[in-house]
């Protein structure tokens, strides 16, 4: 399952790269080609100046942003589990509401139905419980590596250990399934991350051919791209498209840590 997560993301990773490097090799190459068409040096300096400054100013400001990799993954992994959480809690609410309407009614039936449900979502939020203690105790078993401790490292694997093993017994993970069925649910995933993945891929393939389709035109002699002001209009466009690749690039590799806090203030006033 990890391996099939980490093939997915390296494959998006790299249809998002390729689709930021598109837009930014598009911003580049208007520029050369306005400056190709024999305009004055004033004015060929002004516009550069302009939007290449607007471009580097947009850029720092996108890396100040930028939470480091460890606080943004700690951050990521407590929201993940802080969202999952909340849906089941809420939904065990729900169940529990039922079910209380249920017992006064004196249906039965509904009765043993509603207690089946809760005491499946109960589980499920130990299993998560289990699940998030676990990568809990592998980051902080990381950290006491990385820092040399390695006595508090070799406890943290106990601990690891220990409760792996709860996980193992209670069977919910896809590991744990008999090999018959891991080895059908593996392809059926497997096929569903290759689709998805290609499809991914398919967007900066396209972008890369209309890269060729724009300079095939330049070099047969397009009029429309040996207009200075219709070209000035190609530079802006770029330079809009170029900032907003910049910004999903770096919103994708890295969650915005304003985000992460304004869902956490959402969750305590919910």
């Amino acid at each position: 399952m990890d391996l099939i997560g980490k093939i997915y993301s390296f494959i998006v990773g790299l249809a998002v790269i390729l689709g930021g490097l598109a837009c930014v090799a598009w911003f580049a190459g208007s520029l050369l080609v306005y400056c190709l068409l024999n305009r004055p040096m004033w004015e060929v300096a002004i516009l550069l100046g302009v939007t290449l400054f607007v471009f580097i100013w947009f850029c720092v400001s996108i890396v100040r942003r930028r939470p480091s990799r460890d606080s943004a993954r700690k951050l990521q992994d407590d929201d993940n589990w802080g969202e999952d959480r909340e849906e089941l809690e809420d939904y065990l609410d729900e169940i529990e509401e039922e079910l209380s309407e249920a017992r006064r009614e004196g249906k039965e039936k509904a009765v043993k139905a509603l207690e089946e449900g809760r005491k499946d979502i109960l589980s499920q939020i130990e299993g998560r419980q289990l699940e998030g203690t676990v990568e809990k105790l592998r980051r902080l078993r990381e950290e006491a590596r990385k820092a040399g401790r390695e006595v508090e490292a070799e406890e943290y694997s106990k601990r690891i250990e220990k409760h792996e093993a709860k996980l193992k017994e209670r069977g919910d993970r896809i590991e744990d399934l008999p090999k018959h069925l891991r080895l059908f649910v593996y392809f059926m995933l497997g096929t569903l991350v290759a689709s998805v993945a290609f499809l991914s891929l398919m967007i900066p393939m396209v972008m890369l051919l209309g890269t060729w389709a724009f300079w095939d035109a330049w070099a047969g002699g397009s009029a429309w791209m040996r207009s200075p002001g219709a070209m000035i209009a190609v530079i802006f466009s770029c330079l809009a498209l170029a900032c907003v690749a910049i910004w999903f690039v770096s919103w994708y590799f890295s969650p915005d840590k304003s985000e992460t806090k304004k869902k956490s203030a959402g969750k305590k006033r919910r």
